[in-house]
């Protein structure tokens, strides 16, 4: 796996994460003016943005009219829509990295929402397995606590099972997800069972993989921050600093998350899921080049 492949791969496609952060600020930023332009938010939104002269532009607060009731039901909407989207589309970014693609795919809405809607039911069956294994690490450590200073030896190990064993199930969700990209077919991800066995017979290449998320997410998560501090102090207006908080917060964590998408598919190469279909676009390639 290349790391630094990935953390370019964002930046070779820069027009295209620009145009998806330009949309969805659009979408969220219709609706939270809604939200803002119906009541007198000034006094909580100065103290969250450091203004110290902030006059109501609104009535004071009270219930929500119409405006205020369309607009949370607009930006859940859009929460949800949007979610749903990425998650699709992240398994068409996966795909085509893996057949050594390096320009983000087109983007076919319906088809985006509709994996994206299967590939996040397909989640529940890993989140279920991560509640019960918590549910009964919690048990047992009732149990052992009861014991004494031996429970909490034993207590040890457990706990580092349990690490390992959700490490297993993110590096299995991963697989489902490039399953899905490679084979075209949604019902992969739904293997739990095989995908967590490839990827409890892959580990080495699954803790590459979590070290490098580990060390992504610091370096967006620093720039970010960096990118935040020097926004801080922006007297700008109240919707144009919001309109300036969703940009930077979608740009960032979008470029996290093509990137991420880039080590997922490069992951799924190295345990062999979609190799007999590259070297099959390979083989074409050869014959139509002779």
């Amino acid at each position: 796996m290349s790391f630094s492949e990935a953390i370019l791969y964002p930046f070779q496609n820069l027009a295209k994460v620009l145009s998806i952060v330009l949309a969805l600020t659009i979408a969220f930023a219709v609706f939270i003016a809604l939200v803002l332009n119906a009541h007198d938010w000034s006094a909580l939104l100065g103290q969250f943005y450091g203004f110290e002269h902030l006059e109501a532009q609104t009535e004071p607060l009270g219930p929500m009219g119409g405006g205020a009731l369309l607009g949370v039901a607009g930006l859940l909407l859009v929460a949800i829509l949007s979610g749903f989207w990425l998650s699709g589309y992240s398994v068409e970014v996966v795909r085509s990295v893996m057949f050594r693609d390096e320009a983000m795919p087109a983007i076919d809405f319906t088809r985006n929402l509709k994996d994206g809607a299967a590939l996040f039911v397909s989640s529940l069956a890993y989140w279920c397995l991560f509640i019960l294994l918590s549910v009964g690490l919690v048990m047992l450590g009732g149990i052992l606590g009861g014991i004494g200073a031996l429970g909490s030896l034993i207590l040890i190990p457990a706990f580092l099972c349990f690490v390992a064993a959700i490490c297993v199930m993110g590096w299995a969700y991963f697989v489902g997800m490039a399953r899905f990209a490679a084979e075209g077919d949604h019902r992969a991800s739904w293997q739990v069972r095989r995908n967590i066995g490839l990827a409890r017979q892959n580990w080495r290449s699954g803790a590459k993989l979590l070290l490098y998320l580990i060390l992504l997410s610091f370096i967006f998560g620093f720039v970010r921050q960096v990118a935040d501090m020097l926004l801080a102090g922006s007297q700008a207006a109240l919707i144009a600093s919001v309109t300036l908080t969703l940009i930077t917060y979608y740009f960032f964590n979008l470029m996290q998350h093509f990137s991420t998408q880039h080590l997922i598919a490069q992951y799924a190469l190295a345990i062999g899921i979609g190799a007999d279909i590259v070297d099959h676009e390979d083989d074409k390639d050869k014959v139509g080049f002779v």
